[in-house]
């Protein structure tokens, strides 16, 4: 699609002779960026395959045209226009600006431009042409992507007039997007610093990958599908909406329908969009880029102050004096600790699996389907609560394999070197650090919860269920192949017989999950099981550290 649109525009500007640029060389810019866009992984591709797709851009594509699909059939099956139009354009300006933030930084926090196009014999109106037909072409690429099946239901179900009138609306709202998305980096330069912008970005990728993966669950327990057949009523706060103004102008051309309130949401349909476009190009744009370069100089300054800090002890530090007896075991903790803070590899891949568990606990409570009145009136008598004892545990294991690989893989020749007789204290101490930054803080809301709900009937549950989550956390490790922390590449084999393994954890997970449920049948057998519980983990954890660098895989 790129390579057809690129024809394109560089068809239009030779077809205008721009004056004072060089065309091939504007060519091979636009070339050379495009394929570093078609290799480059996208936010939503995970990493922990072993294969990378030949054009991860291909694959977003065609998962937004996919999602468009899915707007083009609530568009057929909603019988009012302004319903489906102000349902379509809210899609359409969330999903581009959401696009926008997340994959859309590399284009504009890229200086590169200036490093090496610059300093070649390129003019600069060339290089800031090819920047700006750069962004084009990426634009018009998740514009089609997000509108082609949409705008085709248009066309089917309201009309030509709507139709043509639609392709307008879609290409203002993308220039609203933009312009949101460029005031929200220059929010953050000038409240912040180039780390925090990638710190955000990378936030709204982990926001964008839990949305685009769990979405499926939620959407169709939210909507009201007896609501999509209602007429839209506008109301004081209508005028401040987007969306509505798109939708609101369509229905005036399609009905040829011009009084006051449709000739006011036309000229907010095609005036804002118009104004915030010229005041990015005339103001915003030139001060991103001159803060954006002030930030880049000063990078090393930034940096050199930054270890000027640190005089306190982290948060790390005292739990680790806490929790582990060794030295070993402590630096195993705060390294975990610290670097799952940091590491953003990390964070695409984990906090996704940990923001199902809001997910997965709102589809057992209601999966009754029932309303949330009735559902929390029955909740009391039934005994949910078990899922909510054991969901924090399925998530946050997944967390054991994700620590074994890093990009920086090659710095775990620093293990190596060490004099540590037993590896498997810096193993315990980074499972200890896991379970206390995320586990615990989980665990201790779903209690909450359910001692809101359930009262303190069951409070040895959760006790029990605690020590529990701690067997199968560890037996999960024992079963598993021990690396030591970010000492893997991430695209390492799957080795053989893992799949037996999965299977045997799962089913001690179903053993100690079955073990509760029959013990709530008499009284006193949970609490007498916490003890037993408790001294069984105590072992496991000591099992852990006491492996030796012949039980590691190096």
């Amino acid at each position: 699609m790129d390579k057809l649109l690129l024809k394109g525009l560089l068809f239009l500007v030779r077809l205008f002779a721009v004056g004072g640029i060089d065309s091939d060389r504007l060519q091979i810019i636009l070339e050379t960026k495009l394929l570093m866009d078609r290799r480059r992984p996208r936010a939503n591709y995970s990493r922990q395959k072993n294969k990378e797709p030949k054009n991860p851009l291909l694959i977003t594509l065609a998962l937004y045209s996919f999602f468009g699909l899915m707007m083009a059939l609530l568009i057929a099956f909603t019988s009012s226009l302004i319903l489906s139009m102000i349902l379509f354009h809210a899609y359409l300006l969330f999903m581009m600006s959401m696009t926008l933030i997340t994959d859309f930084s590399s284009v504009l926090l890229d200086t590169t431009d200036n490093d090496v196009i610059t300093p070649r014999p390129v003019n600069s109106r060339t290089v800031f042409l090819a920047r700006l037909l750069h962004v084009l072409v990426y634009l018009l690429q998740f514009t089609i992507a997000l509108g082609i099946f949409p705008l085709i239901a248009v066309f089917i179900t309201y009309g030509l007039t709507a139709g043509f009138m639609a392709i307008f609306t879609i290409l203002l709202t993308v220039g609203l997007a933009v312009f949101i998305t460029y005031l929200l980096y220059i929010l953050i330069l000038r409240f912040g610093n180039e780390q925090k912008v990638k710190d955000i970005i990378a936030y709204f990728q982990i926001f964008m990958t839990l949305l685009f993966t769990a979405g499926y669950q939620l959407v169709p327990r939210l909507i009201d599908y007896d609501a999509l057949v209602r007429t839209f009523s506008l109301h004081w706060y209508s005028y401040w909406l987007p969306p509505v103004w798109m939708a609101v102008s369509i229905e005036a051309f399609r009905e040829f329908d011009f009084d006051g309130t449709h000739l006011l949401m036309i000229l907010l349909a095609f005036t804002v969009p118009v104004v915030t476009f010229w005041l990015m190009i005339k103001y915003l744009a030139p001060s991103f880029a001159r803060k954006l370069a002030i930030i880049q100089n000063s990078h090393q300054q930034t940096t050199t102050g930054k270890a000027r800090q640190q005089h306190g002890r982290s948060i790390s530090a005292i739990f680790s004096k806490w929790l582990c007896r060794s030295g070993s075991e402590k630096a195993g903790f705060e390294f975990v600790w610290k670097i799952t803070g940091r590491d953003k590899g990390f964070k695409m891949q984990f906090y996704p699996g940990l923001g199902y568990i809001l997910i997965f606990a709102f589809i057992i409570v209601f999966k009754s389907g029932k309303d949330i009145h009735t559902t929390m009136a029955t909740m009391p008598q039934s005994e949910l609560f078990l899922w909510l004892i054991y969901l924090p545990v399925f998530m946050v294991s997944s967390s054991i394999r994700i620590i074994n690989t890093s990009e920086n893989y090659q710095a775990a020749w620093l293990y190596y070197s060490a004099p540590i007789k037993f590896p498997g204290s810096i193993l315990s101490g980074a499972l200890k650090a896991l379970l206390t930054k995320f586990f615990m803080p989980v665990f201790l809301i779903m209690f909450a919860f359910a001692l809101f709900i359930w009262g303190p009937a069951i409070v040895d549950d959760f006790i029990f269920g605690f020590f529990n989550n701690l067997i199968i956390f560890l037996l999960i490790q024992v079963f598993s192949d021990h690396f030591l922390p970010f000492s893997q590449q991430q695209n390492i084999k799957v080795q053989s017989g893992r799949f037996a393994m999965v299977i045997l954890q799962f089913a001690v997970i179903a053993l100690l999950v079955g073990l509760h449920y029959l013990a709530l049948k008499i009284n006193w057998l949970v609490a007498g099981l916490v003890l037993p519980a408790a001294t069984a983990q105590y072992f496991l954890i000591k099992k852990i550290a006491s492996y030796r660098w012949k039980d590691m895989k190096i």
